[in-house]
């Protein structure tokens, strides 16, 4: 059993889902790769239980079909230090593979692709499309906010909201709070509410792109999967409540500030040097028309940045 490929196709392949697979495992076998040769197109697997990511690279030639399983990060290193455009060649026997380009040749160990987990057929609840660029956005909008490692586990990934004719997501880790919408063709009658992974969130920024080109979501009552171009993700929803953002956003603000974002981008920036390493912390002082960002370390360090603004209220100091 054996096939060729041309290296810039399958290493890019290979890095796209190389992501989900966890450096320490449980189950030697999610270790692996799950390379599927089916005729004239070949399928990479990846997963470690949670969240699932294959390509599908399509060949000029059919080939007989099998599949197995090869050490992920071995055959990404062994590819990656091949020339640029060379052809590898794999060749598969019921213990090992061979994989040679040029004069190289590396004989790796393989695991059944049988035994390979796999996640269910998803019983679509939910479908809708959407362009890459759109979801791309609120999703690039929100992620810095998201909780990490929190005990309170609803906290560690992204609310995606569903309603009429728009897609709202949102993510806090308890001491702030982000919130970005758009709208697309969604035809529900009722708000749904799902909570994706943060570990799906980092792979989906990964893929998508700032094309508007479609892709397409299905979600069930536990997995979400996207469908983009060659690749398809299909992870694992988060069990859990997210909390009622509404309640934590103010309304009937009563001041309201204008600001150049590039100029409060970099102030902010430079003010970061000098702030407080385990708070990173600023002080803002709004005064007629200026805002002071302030910051202060342990070693009695202090910056001051002045920016012009438009605001015409009493002073103010928060921070």
């Amino acid at each position: 059993m054996n096939f060729s490929i041309n290296r810039e196709v399958f290493l890019p392949a290979i890095q796209s889902v190389i992501g989900a697979i966890e450096r320490r495992q449980t189950l030697p076998i999610l270790s692996n790769l799950l390379i599927q040769v089916l005729s004239n197109k070949i399928i990479i697997t990846a997963t470690d239980l949670e969240i699932e990511l294959k390509n599908t690279i399509y060949l000029d030639n059919d080939f007989e079909s099998f599949e197995f399983t090869i050490p992920a990060r071995k055959t990404a290193d062994i590819c990656k230090n091949f020339e640029d455009g060379c052809m590898i060649n794999f060749m598969v026997t019921n213990e090992n593979v061979t994989i040679a380009a040029n004069r190289s040749k590396f004989t790796l160990s393989i695991l059944p692709g049988i035994d390979y987990p796999k996640i269910d057929k998803l019983d679509s609840i939910h479908c809708f499309t959407i362009e890459q660029n759109k979801i791309k956005k609120i999703i690039s909008n929100v992620s810095f906010a998201m909780a990490q490692q929190d005990v309170r586990y609803y906290l560690n990934g992204m609310l995606f909201e569903l309603s009429k004719g728009s897609i709202t997501t949102v993510t806090t880790d308890g001491h702030r709070l982000a919130l970005s919408e758009t709208s697309t063709d969604i035809n529900t009658e009722e708000t749904k509410q799902f909570i994706i992974p943060r570990k799906t969130i980092i792979e989906l920024q990964k893929i998508l792109n700032d094309k508007s080109d479609v892709i397409n979501i299905e979600i069930d009552s536990n997995h979400i999967r996207f469908n983009i171009d060659s690749i398809l993700l299909t992870s694992k929803l988060i069990d859990g409540k997210f909390p009622d953002y509404k309640r934590v956003i103010p309304l009937n603000n009563d001041k309201k500030v204008k600001i150049n974002r590039d100029n409060l981008k970099h102030a902010l920036m430079r003010s970061a040097i000098i702030s407080n390493e385990k708070f990173k912390g600023a002080k803002f002082i709004f005064t007629n028309d200026l805002l002071s960002i302030e910051t202060q370390n342990s070693e009695r360090e202090n910056s001051r940045e002045e920016l012009i603004i438009d605001y015409s209220y009493e002073n103010l100091s928060i921070g």
